[in-house]
């Protein structure tokens, strides 16, 4: 059965003077304890201290703001992947707003996985990711991480836009599940034929072989959604009007992509 969290609902934990947080999604709530889920509020020129163990991945996406790490500037174009052992020292140069999402015992969700654990940290810049375009509708999408940008198997990253009075075909999953945090405006989730509307920040969680959709009316809607593990089948419920993107030749500010993807249905691509 899907999990719906209403960012509303969660309470703000006061970390220090200068940072807040919510846990929005905790080891209890899944029976593998997967994943976690944590919003950070963090106030100008505060800094943030996270660190990592082993056997974790984790990935902290800027949502507003602005922060240094060392002297490189990251703004919310950029997603800071920590994998294995680790720690960071963010600041922050404006009122910020991060998720932080953590993998336990990554290994698991990868193929031919070695006894060796990993220690790297990577500054992704997927602002300059090639924005696609969906064949049938209005929507797009630009990755977030995938095997060639994270060098794991564990997870994939996707934004998804959503213009008004748009929808997707129904759909669900095989080998992995995955989450989707509203970043702008609304949507309502079709979950097994039931509607639930998500909002900023809200997050919904699908476990496999779970039928979902989404549509807008007259707010438009931009969510980014992560699988865990990275590689899955994607199962259309019904054969016509399957997703398939095309490169549009920019990046999500109208610039000229880092590279180009192929046209591609989902979960179907190459070389990602």
């Amino acid at each position: 059965m899907p999990i719906v969290k209403k960012f509303k609902d969660a309470e703000f934990i006061r970390i220090n003077e200068g940072i807040q947080c919510k846990k929005i999604l905790q080891k209890d709530d899944l029976d593998d304890s997967r994943i976690t889920i944590d919003y950070y509020n963090v106030f100008n020129k505060s800094q943030l201290y996270y660190s990592n163990n082993d056997s974790d991945i984790s990935w902290i996406q800027i949502l507003s703001g602005a922060i240094k790490m060392a002297e490189e500037k990251l703004n919310k174009d950029q997603i800071i992947l920590i994998k294995g052992k680790g720690k960071v020292q963010l600041n922050a140069t404006q009122d910020t707003e991060l998720v932080i999402t953590k993998i336990d015992n990554y290994k698991m969700y990868e193929n031919n996985a070695s006894d060796t654990f990993d220690s790297r940290l990577d500054v992704i810049n997927w602002g300059n990711e090639p924005v696609l375009k969906s064949e049938h509708d209005d929507r797009k999408r630009v990755y977030l991480l995938s095997e060639l940008l994270a060098g794991t198997e564990a997870v994939k990253g996707e934004l998804i836009v959503y213009p008004k009075n748009t929808s997707c075909p129904e759909h669900y999953h095989v080998g992995a599940e995955h989450y989707q945090l509203i970043t702008k405006g609304e949507v309502i989730a079709v979950l097994d034929g039931k509607e639930r509307k998500l909002e900023k920040y809200d997050v919904l969680y699908n476990f496999e072989n779970e039928p979902h959709w989404f549509f807008t009316n007259e707010k438009s809607c931009d969510f980014v959604e992560f699988f865990v593990p990275g590689q899955n089948k994607t199962i259309w419920t019904k054969t016509t009007n399957v997703c398939t993107w095309s490169p549009m030749g920019v990046d999500i500010n109208g610039q000229s992509p880092s590279r180009h993807i192929e046209k591609h249905v989902h979960g179907e691509g190459k070389n990602i």
